[in-house]
């Protein structure tokens, strides 16, 4: 179904401006400029929209194709892609009927055996086309071989009316596709902001583990000080003792040493002095053992300190990023409602 748009118009009376729109012949709506700025600017925005599908921008003129130069009917179409009026080419002259294949060397579309009920009748139609980029608008000329010339408003009038139909119908899907795919482009920064909200909050999860953990070893270091404390106290001491009696030892062996003459006997007291030399060794790497260990726990409870720290600011940087990601899921949520108002009206308008 083809829209038409007669008139709108702005006009000023007593210190008002008004803004009218009109549809078939009728007023569908009308407001005041003055002081109803916002209401204003999203009724602008929304005509703005209908007009550039409504009015199409369809006109004719000569131009170049692979049968030579002649009358294209030619719609163009703002704010979109090529990619996107292609693929909605393809799929919009399935209608026709007729077999639709891209020359890509002539960069142009052409539909065999085609049949459009205004145009040709039952007749089967060639239709050429070609879309073509200009600055920011996309543009599309249709040629249709008829009886006597290719298709204009001067020769076919009703016909031409039809091929005008047509593409406003065309335009008319362009501009939705245009809008469901940046429908799904914000669809996707929606979602990429509420999984890296997702991420914050899993992060903040585990800086407040993190915190606990640490609060946790440092009251296992300190208790493991308290007892390290006590256990140095008894390896000091059993150093003492084991060197003590090492001393008294080391001097009786010796003497006896001096007093003997057999290789055995000398032999087997160098031993013994050996083996008391290494029972103090012994007790003295328990001791040395013990102060690693306490090392160890005040390095535990050091970095414990330090991790609590760099924790509690990483929760506040990102309880703050927290709060900013969801002031712009929020603003993104607004601009994904947005998008669904304008492809509803759309919809609706089709």
């Amino acid at each position: 179904m083809t829209h038409r748009i007669v008139l709108i118009t702005l006009c000023r009376y007593k210190e008002q401006i008004y803004f009218t729109f009109y549809k078939n012949n009728k007023v569908i709506f009308q407001t005041k400029i003055k002081k109803m700025k916002k209401k204003f600017q999203l009724v602008f925005l929304l005509l703005i929209s209908i007009l550039t599908i409504t009015f199409a921008q369809v006109s004719e003129e000569e131009k170049a194709m692979s049968q030579g130069i002649h009358n294209a009917v030619v719609v163009n179409i703002p704010t979109t892609t090529t990619k996107i009026a292609e693929k909605v080419w393809k799929n919009y002259a399935k209608q026709f009927k007729g077999k639709t294949k891209k020359n890509r060397k002539a960069e142009e579309w052409k539909t065999t055996g085609g049949k459009i009920a205004g145009i040709g009748g039952s007749e089967p139609l060639t239709i050429y086309t070609q879309i073509q980029s200009n600055n920011e608008d996309v543009e599309l000329s249709l040629w249709i071989p008829m009886t006597e010339s290719y298709l204009s408003a001067t020769d076919y009038p009703d016909a031409y009316e039809e091929a005008e139909k047509l593409l406003n119908e065309y335009a008319l899907e362009v501009r939705i596709e245009t809008v469901k795919q940046e429908l799904n482009g914000e669809e996707k920064s929606l979602s990429k902001l509420e999984k890296d909200l997702k991420k914050l909050k899993k992060d903040n999860e585990e800086y407040h583990k993190n915190i606990k953990n640490a609060e946790k070893d440092i009251e296992n270091s300190e208790k493991g000080l308290v007892q390290n404390a006590e256990d140095q106290q008894i390896a000091v001491k059993n150093v003492r003792i084991a060197e003590d009696f090492f001393a008294i030892q080391k001097d009786s062996l010796e003497e006896m040493l001096s007093n003997v003459t057999s290789k055995g006997e000398k032999k087997t007291l160098k031993k013994s002095i050996r083996g008391e030399e290494k029972k103090v060794k012994g007790v003295k790497s328990i001791q040395k053992k013990e102060e690693k260990e306490e090392k160890k726990l005040r390095r535990t409870i050091e970095n414990a300190k330090k991790t609590i720290k760099e924790s509690k600011e990483k929760i506040v940087t990102n309880e703050k990023d927290q709060e900013n990601k969801v002031t712009e899921i929020a603003k993104q949520k607004e601009v994904v409602e947005e998008v669904e108002s304008r492809l509803k009206r759309l919809y609706d308008y089709k």
